[in-house]
């Protein structure tokens, strides 16, 4: 598979789940309740895909499955407790969750938070910190989809693809030494 092609494709039960939910204005609650369901299987469909995979699984795809699933899990399980603490969270719940996914990995897994082996840690740090970062952003610009979630995203994104470059490149002029 072509890596534009994963690249565009790996936030997809993210963006599916956003676009089934919204796609007519705010959603009812039965619309909330099918997109994370919709957004949950979708995004078990690619972690079982994607697990099996050499590389590590970049974090950030995690993060969002991770909120899809456990979404997708409390409304086949009626457990509303939980879905109020989404909605009582909004779009911070998906970065707190990258905050979670992030500082776990950063400090457990060889890969890291940017998700390169053997990488050196400060670049997980460096992203790390830039999650934590956008956490303001999401709750300042709360109920606005493009500012407290989209945008941040893209940009974690992006700062993820470039670290894990860097990581990589300096992994190759470690061992050429």
């Amino acid at each position: 598979m072509s890596k534009w092609i994963f690249a565009f494709i790996q936030f997809f039960p993210l963006s599916t789940f956003a676009t089934f939910a919204f796609w007519n204005g705010a959603p009812t609650n039965d619309r909330w309740l099918e997109a994370f369901q919709l957004g949950a299987l979708l995004g078990l469909i690619q972690l079982i895909i994607l697990l099996p995979q050499k590389n590590p699984l970049n974090r950030l795809v995690l993060a969002g499955n991770i909120y899809l699933i456990l979404g997708g899990l409390a409304a086949f399980f009626q457990q509303w407790w939980y879905l109020k603490l989404y909605g009582s969270l909004r779009e911070s719940a998906i970065i707190l969750l990258m905050v979670i996914v992030g500082s776990l990995t950063t400090f457990i897994s060889s890969s890291g938070f940017i998700a390169v082996k053997d990488s050196a840690r400060k670049f997980s740090i460096y992203l790390l910190v830039a999650t934590i970062s956008m956490l303001p952003f999401a709750i300042i610009f709360e109920g606005n989809r493009t500012y407290a979630a989209v945008l941040p995203i893209i940009f974690l994104a992006i700062l993820q693809r470039y670290l894990s470059y860097l990581a990589k490149q300096m992994i190759v002029v470690q061992n050429a030494n």
